[in-house]
């Protein structure tokens, strides 16, 4: 590691601990500036998050890991490798087999329990551009979970295998938001809203949502909901109808979902691997995104920074409302 970096990591660390010290003081706003200055810190020191560069020259079937919760907003390199799925990274990386002479296909190896309609819809299309301009097959083995946005992205597989204990399927999608008038109104908050016409700025923090504008949404998500079910019909090779039939929205249980035709058989992971090389004759390059000394820790400093400053009632708040400040569709289990 180069001189340089050490004496910023130490000076990073030193900030950090100040930082939280100084939130002790101050509750009221110690989380977002030491998180603020953190993330800030670490993207200017980190260099990775990018994809392998070099793939393998003789022929292989990559493997593109659908884990986590589907979202297109996570940050990538270090931030990405501390809370989840890397939405860009994947876009890339399918976007370099699709350009590789020696990738023979693709093998999805899903654990995930979904997340956005549009990040999923998004990895979906791709995935269905590359079968479009390659003409290569794309496999998919679901491990313990393969729900909503995640079983979305599967229906670009030709063929779907699971283990015997895993959840998936559950086609559906939803909105979710919160109102704060009464939380407002505990802490002396108060909302002044004005808006033209009627349905603007629906999901305003401290106006109740009407029985129209709930419709309004309710349209939206069948709309949704619709083209979910659509895409189910394409890749299992059904009906909307028949889809709607056999999958009100819950999960199933892996072999349920074998016998209603929404995934084509169970076995454990190192079974389909040895039967796609069996099949194939061409072996599985799963990509080793390695970091080093220097990134492992900074991705320690951003897992663990947040908890160095207690919260207050009121930043407690703040941080919720934040957190919904957008209404996005969702298709993701357990709803």
């Amino acid at each position: 590691m180069r001189k340089k970096q050490w004496i910023w990591l130490i000076v990073a660390v030193a900030v950090f601990a100040l930082t939280g010290a100084a939130s002790v003081a101050v509750n009221t706003w110690s989380q977002r500036s030491t998180m603020a200055m953190a993330e800030s810190m670490m993207e200017s020191l980190y260099t990775g998050g990018e994809n392998p560069a070099v793939l393998p020259d003789e022929d292989f079937i990559a493997r593109v890991d659908i884990v986590g919760t589907i979202m297109e907003d996570n940050a990538s390199g270090v931030v990405a490798a501390a809370t989840g799925f890397d939405y860009d990274g994947t876009i890339e990386y399918i976007n370099a087999l699709i350009d590789s002479p020696s990738n023979k296909g693709i093998l999805l190896y899903v654990d995930s329990g979904g997340g956005e309609v549009k990040a999923s819809d998004d990895i979906y299309l791709k995935l269905m551009d590359y079968k479009a301009i390659t003409g290569r097959p794309i496999y998919a083995y679901f491990e313990g979970m393969a729900c909503s946005g995640a079983y979305y992205i599967a229906m670009a597989a030709d063929t779907i295998w699971a283990n015997r204990n895993c959840w998936c399927v559950n086609i559906g999608v939803y909105v979710d938001s919160y109102n704060f008038a009464g939380l407002f109104e505990k802490y002396g908050v108060e909302e002044v809203l004005v808006k033209a016409p009627e349905n603007k700025a629906i999901g305003a923090y401290g106006v109740p949502w009407t029985d129209e504008q709930i419709a309004i949404y309710q349209d939206m998500v069948d709309l949704i909901y619709a083209q979910f079910v659509d895409v189910v019909a394409a890749g299992r090779g059904m009906t909307p109808d028949v889809v709607r039939a056999k999958n009100d929205g819950r999960a199933m249980l892996s072999i349920q979902a074998l016998e209603s035709g929404f995934i084509d058989g169970i076995c454990r992971y190192e079974e389909f691997a040895d039967y796609l090389l069996n099949e194939t004759g061409t072996a599985i390059y799963e990509p080793v995104y390695e970091q080093s000394l220097f990134e492992q820790l900074l991705t320690g400093i951003y897992g663990t920074v947040s908890s160095l400053a207690p919260q207050s009632d009121v930043s407690a708040i703040r941080e919720l409302v934040d957190a919904k400040n957008e209404i996005v569709v969702m298709a993701y289990a357990g709803y």
